[in-house]
C-alpha cells in the first residue's frame, strides 16, 4: 500500500525509495535567519602546560594523544588558543595518518590535520555532575587536486569514525571538486574522577542518569561544533581553501549532531544543504531504544533495563536539563534543503527517533533503503555519485538557475 505512492529506483547496490521534497529551500544561506539561542556550555581557554624544567610545551594536549597503527605516539604542534579551545596541528609527515588511507591520493591537492581541545569549567555543569569536561575532537581539511574548488563539504562521521565506506564517499566529493573538512565524533581526556567516561544508572537513579546525560549531550555536542568552528577560523586555516557554497554532510552520531552543529558555524560559514546519513533525533529517545551497546556509545550503563516509571523519570530529568539537543534548532536547521538516508530496518537509531527527526524536519527528500543502520553504511559507495548530483543540482553547481 505504501509503496504504490512511492517512486522505486532499482539498480546500483540495491532498492531505493525516494520521497521527494517538502521542506522549503533556500538560494542563499546569507537569507536565513540566525539560530535560536539555547544557552550553549561555557568554555575556558588556558595555554597548553610548560615542561617545568625547559619551559617547552610539550607535543601533545594534556590529557590526549594520538597513536599510529603500530601504536607509537603522534607528534602535534601548539598551534594557539582559540575563544573555543586549544588548536593543535600534525607534522608535515603526520597529516591524515590512518585516518583517510582508503582515500586515493591521487584527488587531494593538499591535507592538514588539527585537534581542538576544549574543556569546560567546574560549575557548567555543576561539579556535582561527574562528566569528563576536557574532549577534544580531530578535523582533516583536504582540497581536491582539480582546482578551484567549487565549495566545501563538513563532513561529520560516525562513531565507528571514519569508516572505508565514508572514506568512499569523501572521495567522491574530492573527485566533485569539493574541499572536504571531515571530523569525528569528540573523544574525552582520561580523567581521575571519571575515567573518561559518563557512568549512567537509569534503573536505580533515573533522574540523576537524566541530568548526568543531559550534561554528557551538551558537553559532547559543544565540543563537536566549537571545535569545527575554531578549525573555520582563517587564522587556522587559509579561508580561500574554503569556497562557499557549504553543504554539511552526517553520517550516523554526525547525522544526530548536525543541526547543533549549523547554528554554532552559521556565522562562520552558513550551511546551504545538508545530507544526513542514518540519523536521528532525541538523544534521549536513542538512548533508551537503541540496540547499540553502551561501549558502543563511549559510556558506562550500571543497573537492569529500566522500567517505565524509571525510564520515563530519566526522559523528564533529561528533557528539563539539555540544552543542545532542543528541537528548535532542529526546526531552524530545516529552512534549507535536506536529504535523508534511511536504513527502514535500522534498530541502532530506532524508527520513533528516526520518524521524529523527519518531522521537526519537515518531511524532506528522503531516500529509503531496505536495510539497517550497518547496512547502509555498505551501500553507501554505490549511492556516493547519487548524492553528489543531488548536492550540485541543489547547490546549483551546474549553472541550471
Amino acid at each position: 500500500m505504501l509503496l504504490t505512492s512511492l517512486s522505486v529506483i532499482l539498480g546500483g547496490p540495491g532498492c531505493r525509495s525516494v520521497r521527494p521534497a517538502a521542506n522549503p529551500s533556500v538560494a542563499d544561506a546569507d537569507s536565513l535567519p540566525s539560530p535560536p539561542d539555547v544557552g550553549w556550555p561555557a568554555r575556558i581557554s588556558n595555554p597548553p602546560r610548560r615542561n617545568p624544567a625547559d619551559g617547552r610545551i610539550p607535543d601533545h594536549p594534556d590529557g590526549i594523544g594520538v597513536e599510529r597503527a603500530d601504536g607509537s605516539p603522534i607528534t602535534m604542534e601548539f598551534v594557539g588558543l582559540h575563544p573555543h579551545g586549544e588548536v593543535w596541528a600534525f607534522g608535515e609527515d603526520e597529516t591524515g595518518v590512518n585516518w583517510i588511507a582508503d582515500i586515493d591520493p591521487a584527488l587531494i591537492r593538499s591535507t592538514r590535520s588539527f585537534i581542538v581541545v576544549t574543556t569546560a569549567p567546574t560549575d557548567d555543569p555543576p561539579e556535582t555532575l561527574a562528566v569528563p569536561r576536557r574532549r577534544a575532537i580531530d578535523a582533516i581539511v583536504l582540497t581536491p587536486a582539480a582546482q578551484p574548488p567549487v565549495g566545501t563539504a563538513i563532513v561529520m562521521s560516525s562513531l565507528a569514525r571514519q569508516t572505508p565506506p565514508e572514506q568512499a564517499f569523501m572521495a567522491d566529493l574530492l573527485a566533485a571538486g569539493f574541499t572536504v573538512i571531515t571530523s569525528a565524533p569528540p573523544v574525552n581526556a582520561i580523567d581521575e574522577r571519571t575515567g573518561g567516561r559518563t557512568t549512567l544508572d537509569i534503573a536505580d537513579a533515573p533522574e540523576i542518569a537524566g541530568r548526568l546525560f543531559a550534561a554528557e549531550v551538551d558537553l559532547a555536542f559543544a565540543a563537536w561544533a566549537d571545535g569545527l568552528d575554531a578549525i573555520l577560523d582563517a587564522s587556522f586555516v587559509d579561508v580561500g581553501t574554503l569556497p562557499r557554497p557549504a553543504v554539511l554532510i552526517g553520517v550516523s552520531s554526525g547525522a544526530v549532531a548536525a543541526p547543533v552543529v549549523a547554528a554554532r558555524l552559521h556565522e562562520t560559514m552558513p550551511i546551504e544543504a545538508a545530507v544526513l546519513i542514518a540519523g536521528g533525533a532525541d538523544l534521549d529517545t536513542i538512548l533508551l531504544e537503541t540496540t547499540l551497546d553502551p561501549e558502543d556509545l563511549r559510556l558506562t550503563r550500571r543497573g537492569p533495563r529500566p522500567d517505565a516509571t524509571a525510564a520515563e523519570t530519566f526522559r523528564r530529568a533529561y528533557r528539563t536539563s539539555v540544552r543542545l539537543d532542543d528541537p528548535s534548532l532542529t526546526n531552524w536547521f530545516a529552512l534549507r534543503p535536506i536529504l535523508l538516508l534511511e536504513g527502514g530496518f535500522d534498530t541502532a537509531i530506532p524508527a520513533t527517533a528516526r520518524a521524529t527527526m523527519d518531522e521537526r524536519l519537515g518531511r524532506p527528500e528522503r531516500w529509503w533503503y531496505p536495510t539497517g543502520h550497518y547496512g547502509l553504511f555498505v551501500l553507501l559507495p554505490g549511492e556516493g555519485d547519487a548524492i553528489v548530483r543531488w548536492i550540485r543540482r541543489t547547490l546549483d553547481l551546474d549553472g541550471s538557475s
